[in-house]
């Protein structure tokens, strides 16, 4: 059973016969919650958000884009609920725009494909030009839009509320307002260098949509992050935000265990179960772990296939922005995370795109929400949230080597960060101390090798610098061996191959720096650090000890 990919409409799902994992009980969840006016629902990118309110758009219109509505959502479970829910099928007008494909590079562009999107919105209620309750310059409102003529700014930031008004005269009925990927617009322009106009015309056009419209029964709006509401939603009083550290909907976008295993069952897949697991699974939402539905459909597709899907649908522009520009403090975290830790920090749910250089609060919430961490526990600390983050799964995790070794590439250029790890892991450790002690001079901060944790910067920065090997070598660290824990070891995946384990320790003011790295490597022999390699058939082990203070770096080896 092909799961469908890539394909958002749900009445040509359903007229075509195409599978899916059944989720319209996120209708009856909807319904059930009528005191709440207007919904923002935050779920990572491909997390299901747009086919599942194309869903609720087949559920709530009789009539979409020409095809009947009635009988579509018999033998679902939005049906098995009851006549209660299903008296509401086919019941309402809907308002359905998705802002996904407004990223052009600059506001002018941007501005233009805002009329055209909002033009072919109206295009899907034309039947209003010739509707005998509407007056004249309501209709002449409804052309000029249609056809783009002379659309100026204050009739684009208007528009939606115009066409609620017009919908609820011609039907005697107010319109349910569904729009999907609203933040879509405004990280592209953030991106781009146009953030300014862009939030301005947004916040005007949700705006004056959302705040005391009195035309609108009901609206559910989806994204990937949560603007801030005095940044988008100034004065929007009858909105609540769902995100992934909310209860509500857990478990209607991304696929819980049970669908999974059902498809697995299907498609006689259950032996890659626990790899599969490994792989998609991890998003801690309400009191589910969620697949991402992305992943399971085209690891399905592919008979199972364990690929990163996922991770390569987008450029990840902004997490690598992020990223790069975080401080030492943010990085050595990220490190933390790279060993296999967790971290606990605060999060600011609201993204703030303004603060994301200078925020770590709005950074770490930047990742939650984008799907690339999860939380393993979430805890309201005032009008924040403590959490403790952890990449989701396998296939979320390998993505972070390859940003981390994007910082290293910066300081030391291509190819003496080549030289530098192929010097380590064939023993010529001259030429590795030679480049490590040049990029401790030109790259390091002064500020943070002075800081309250010298060695945990250290210990960060060599994880960070030999990331590029995690393809070819299972990089631990903070592990136990023999009598103790290394700092680091390398177990090479070919075992004919050099496997190291390397000890830091940080020197005093009056102590030469090479005993302070011959110490390094005598703890390594006295507490039997290798013994975990000479467990995994490593013949060659080479045992290294540095000595670090301020940027200066000494080294002994065996």
């Amino acid at each position: 059973m092909s799961l469908i990919v890539g394909l958002d409409d749900f009445g040509k799902a359903c007229e075509n016969g195409l599978n899916f994992i059944d989720k319209s009980l996120f209708i009856k969840e909807l319904l059930d919650n009528d005191h709440i006016e207007a919904a923002v629902i935050i779920r990572p990118r491909r997390f299901g958000k747009t086919f599942n309110l194309s869903m609720l758009q087949h559920f709530l219109a009789p009539e979409v884009n020409g095809l009947k509505t009635q009988g579509m959502f018999n033998g679902l479970k939005i049906a098995e609920a009851g006549d209660l829910y299903m008296q509401e099928q086919g019941k309402y007008p809907v308002i359905f725009i998705s802002f996904k494909s407004i990223k052009k590079q600059n506001f002018a562009d941007s501005y233009a494909q805002l009329i055209e999107l909002m033009s072919q919105t109206y295009r899907q209620h034309d039947y209003l030009l010739s509707s005998s309750k509407l007056k004249d310059y309501e209709r002449k409102i409804i052309e000029r839009i249609i056809t783009k003529n002379a659309i100026e700014p204050s009739l684009l930031e208007n528009s939606l509320y115009e066409l609620s008004n017009c919908l609820l005269k011609h039907h005697g009925m107010k319109p349910w307002l569904l729009i999907d990927e609203y933040d879509t617009p405004i990280q592209s322009a953030y991106l781009q260098g146009y953030y300014d106009e862009m939030i301005g015309l947004m916040r005007s056009l949700l705006g004056s949509a959302l705040k005391g419209n009195p035309h609108i029964h009901r609206a559910v709006i989806t994204g990937i992050l949560r603007i801030a509401k005095e940044n988008l939603f100034s004065g929007v009083n009858n909105l609540d935000v769902y995100s992934i550290l909310s209860p509500e909907y857990a478990q209607h976008f991304g696929f819980t265990q049970e669908e999974v295993d059902a498809v697995l069952a299907k498609e006689n897949l259950t032996g890659l179960s626990d790899e599969i697991k490994k792989w998609y699974n991890g998003y801690h939402i309400g009191k589910y772990q969620i697949y991402n539905p992305w992943s399971i459909a085209n690891c399905i597709n592919k008979q199972g296939a364990i690929k990163a899907y996922w991770v390569n649908t987008s450029d990840n522009l902004l997490i690598k922005q992020t990223m790069a520009r975080a401080d030492e403090r943010v990085k050595m975290q990220f490190e933390t995370i790279l060993a296999g830790k967790p971290i606990k920090v605060l999060i600011n749910e609201n993204t703030i795109f303004a603060d994301l250089d200078q925020d770590s609060e709005a950074l770490w919430g930047l990742f939650l929400f984008s799907g690339y961490l999860t939380a393993l526990e979430n805890h309201r600390v005032d009008i924040k949230s403590e959490c403790v983050l952890t990449p989701p799964n396998q296939e979320v995790a390998c993505l972070y080597p390859d940003i981390i070794s994007s910082w290293f590439l910066e300081g030391l250029g291509e190819k003496n960060y080549y030289w530098f790890l192929k010097s380590l892991t064939e023993g010529d450790l001259e030429t590795f101390l030679e480049i490590l002690q040049r990029f401790l001079r030109t790259s390091a901060s002064y500020f943070d090798v002075k800081g309250t944790e010298p060695e945990r910067f250290y210990h960060g920065l060599v994880m960070g610098l030999i990331v590029g090997l995690s393809g070819s070598y299972r990089i631990q660290s903070n592990q136990e061996s023999g009598y103790g824990r290394y700092d680091v070891m390398l177990i090479p995946q070919d075992l004919q191959k050099i496997g190291l384990v390397i000890e830091f320790k940080v020197g005093k003011v009056n102590k030469p720096l090479q005993e302070t790295a011959e110490e390094a490597l005598a703890q390594i022999t006295a507490r039997h650090y290798d013994t975990e390699l000479q467990h995994c058939g490593v013949e060659r082990i080479l045992k290294i000890g540095l000595g670090f203070r301020d940027k200066e770096v000494a080294l002994a080896s065996s």
